[in-house]
């Protein structure tokens, strides 16, 4: 069953034999899907292309461990940052601009959610050039890690540390992410969720490693560490990372089609996503530098403690939201996740003075607030139906809309970062050097972002598929 637009045409010597794509529509009951996909099959001929299941088989896990592993490497490194910062102003960087330093954590996460804009519509439109695509992101990674080894001042390092391994780390991410499509359907929610949990794993350890690294080592031979074990690790998955359907069978390429824009929901959906990511990268930036200005014993273990935890609770986080996305109302993925992360951030964080209650916030924290993005593929299924040429485009401005949430808040939160009206009135981190105005802004777009359940919902009698925009709808086609 293709999840490939288009047709699909199968070769043996000089005949050419075209299959048309059967994949049922949602409106077709399993029952006739099923009769007529038996007789599809008995009468199909002898030399049509056989393709490998979907939502199971082995190469739908063998692409999932391996898609597992370059989200786990991608973005361990940028939500990591945390520690990178801690260490730059206490060691390195004392004298230089703390909102420069936060910039370098702000562009290598903000950069990669913003260029899939770019980058995923010239996927859909060249697919063969994706694995080449992969390992130019590969160099460019590496090569970022590298020369931040080597960068004597912040300008350098966001060169380097921001720019360059974002831009890399682009190229290699998102032609991996394309094929989730092809290879699962109806456990699209729940592999995408089993995918972002690789950033939860490496969040973990990432911080730890790296912190250990930087202060027995330095920062030259750590970054050079990591760059070696990027690359070694990375190169091993790129067999298993390919198309359902081969590059070669591929034809009738369909232009961007935006009738979306006219669609409710999708604003909705969106205006959600941008103002949800305007906070939820917050705290996994300011985490490690919190613990040392509130004076907690060991601070800098704690913080890079509660930033693991904090990485580790993402990581079933992101499997129970993507799980009950796929089994149950979107709404109410929507609400648990925007609504739980609002109020551990105000009621928890807000009045943290102990390692004790730091800690849970971070586990709780890091349970609803990165869970967000398991439910991207529904929002897209909502917005755009079943077809996979439409969701990558789909995928690529959901993204971006929470990197341009992301890009957007540190220079926001370097604003707020001053004290205010409530500074020194009390033991509490509302009233800890401009830790007031930051734990407000987190908790309130986190809380408006609960404005997503207002979304229209079809009614239960009626198919998806037919509310969606109609040239989004997949064609029905029945077997000869």
């Amino acid at each position: 069953m293709s999840m490939i637009s288009g047709s699909v045409v199968a070769s043996e010597g000089p005949e050419i034999i075209e299959l048309e794509d059967f994949r049922p529509t949602p409106s077709t009951s399993q029952s006739n899907f099923t009769q007529d996909s038996a007789e599809h099959t008995d009468n199909a001929p002898l030399n049509a292309t056989s393709l490998p299941p979907m939502d199971h088989g082995f190469d739908a896990w063998a692409y999932l461990v391996s898609a597992w592993l370059v989200e786990l490497l991608v973005w361990s490194y940028p939500f990591s940052y945390g520690v990178f910062l801690n260490y730059y102003a206490s060691h390195e960087f004392k004298d230089s601009s703390s909102t420069l330093l936060a910039l370098v954590g702000s562009l290598s996460t903000g950069l990669i959610y913003l260029s899939s804009i770019v980058i995923l519509p010239v996927i859909a439109r060249y697919p063969a050039r994706k694995k080449q695509m992969m390992y130019v992101g590969l160099c460019l990674s590496v090569a970022g890690l590298i020369g931040a080894a080597f960068s004597n001042t912040p300008e350098m390092l966001v060169l380097t540390q921001g720019v360059m391994y974002s831009i890399g780390g682009s190229f290699l991410y998102f032609p991996v992410m394309t094929y989730l499509f092809e290879w699962f359907s109806d456990k699209k929610g729940l592999a995408n969720g089993l995918i972002f949990s690789g950033t939860g794993v490496g969040g973990v350890v990432m911080p730890i490693i790296t912190e250990a690294l930087l202060n027995k080592y330095g920062r030259k031979v750590t970054m050079l560490a990591l760059a070696t074990s990027f690359a070694l690790l990375v190169l091993p998955a790129f067999p298993y990372i390919k198309p359902r359907v081969p590059i070669s069978h591929i034809v009738h390429q369909r232009p961007i089609d935006t009738q979306f824009l006219k669609y409710h929901p999708f604003w909705v959906l969106f205006i959600a996503n941008l103002v949800q990511g305007l906070g939820t990268f917050l705290p996994t930036l300011y985490l490690p530098t919190f613990a040392t200005d509130l004076g907690l014993n060991n601070a800098t273990s704690v913080g890079t403690w509660s930033l693991s935890l904090m990485n580790g609770a993402s990581a079933p986080g992101l499997i129970f939201i993507g799980y009950l996305s796929d089994r149950f109302d979107l709404r109410i993925s929507i609400f648990i996740s925007a609504l739980g992360s609002s109020l551990a951030v105000l009621f928890i964080w807000g009045f943290t003075i102990h390692i004790a209650p730091l800690l849970v916030f971070a586990c709780i924290y890091g349970f609803l607030a990165p869970s967000w993005s398991a439910m991207w593929p529904r929002f897209i299924s909502t917005v755009a139906g079943d077809d996979p040429h439409q969701a990558s485009i789909m995928m690529g401005i959901f993204m971006a809309g929470r990197g341009v949430g992301n890009a957007l808040s540190t220079p926001i939160s370097s604003g707020l970062l001053h004290p205010w009206a409530f500074t020194g009135k009390s033991i509490f981190p509302y009233s800890l050097e401009g830790y007031g105005p930051l734990i407000l802004f987190t908790g309130i777009t986190l809380l408006v972002s609960t404005c997503g359940i207002s979304y229209r919902n079809p009614d239960r009698t009626t198919n998806i598929a037919e509310r969606v925009p109609r040239r989004f709808r997949r064609a029905s086609i029945s077997p000869p």
